[in-house]
């Protein structure tokens, strides 16, 4: 599927074409859904980009209120301070709005460990069928 549908990208980030299967078009539904409720936990932060990727914990969209104007920054990793590895608290506070940077900072990261995706809409950050559903309710 991945090779047919998404060769350059992953499920998360696939754009609905026309013309495509009714299976993979009820797939796609799912995937629809998941993405509502998804938020990534950061550790390395290589994977997830600033601006489009929900990894704020606050509001609906997860994503940063500040606006990204001329900002050039593209992944979490260049918030993260390579030598230290812990949040560039400076740069920080240099770019995003107060509510955003103490709600990044408060964000624990882990060194050499890869970012992955959560449940937003469960305590443990686990998926289930009923908090799902609440979701599509």
């Amino acid at each position: 599927m991945k090779a047919r549908y998404f060769p350059n990208s992953d499920i998360l980030h696939y754009s609905f074409r026309s013309g495509i299967s009714y299976t993979w078009r009820s797939i796609f539904k799912g995937v629809h859904l998941l993405k509502e409720g998804i938020i990534w936990r950061i550790d390395n932060g290589e994977s997830v980009r600033i601006w489009e990727d929900p990894w704020l914990p606050k509001g609906l969209t997860r994503k940063p209120a500040t606006p990204k104007g001329t900002n050039l920054l593209i992944k979490v990793s260049e918030l993260i301070n390579p030598v230290t590895c812990v949040w560039d608290e400076q740069l920080i506070r240099e770019i995003f709005w107060p509510e955003d940077a103490n709600e990044i900072l408060r964000i624990p990261i882990a060194k050499n460990l890869e970012d992955w995706p959560a449940w937003y809409f469960d305590a443990k950050c686990l998926f289930s069928v009923k908090s799902s559903y609440k979701v599509a309710v």
